[in-house]
């Protein structure tokens, strides 16, 4: 599966990364080691709570099949809050 292109070399944040792991880390200069830690620690930050997509079926298509792809709405607040009660009512 193709994955998205990342960021370019010339990117600003890219450029910073880079210039404070050698600058700061490799080259002891606090002030880059501390771009490089906060840009370290977003990109964390990111990869642990970020978008996880959910792979729901993989399947090979026949000539002539197609797919449809729907989202389902999700319930509105009078609709969970009379999920919630039911689910209590049927617990007692």
């Amino acid at each position: 599966m193709p994955r998205a292109r990342g960021p370019s070399v010339l990117s600003p944040i890219r450029l910073a990364y880079s210039r404070g792991f050698y600058r700061g880390i490799v080259g002891g200069r606090k002030g880059w080691a501390l771009v490089y830690v906060t840009i370290s620690g977003a990109r964390m930050v990111r990869k642990v709570f970020g978008k996880h997509p959910e792979v729901a079926a993989i399947e090979r298509l026949d000539p002539g099949q197609f797919v449809r792809i729907e989202t389902i709405a999700p319930p509105t607040r009078r609709e969970r809050k009379a999920a919630k009660a039911a689910a209590r009512a049927a617990k007692l």
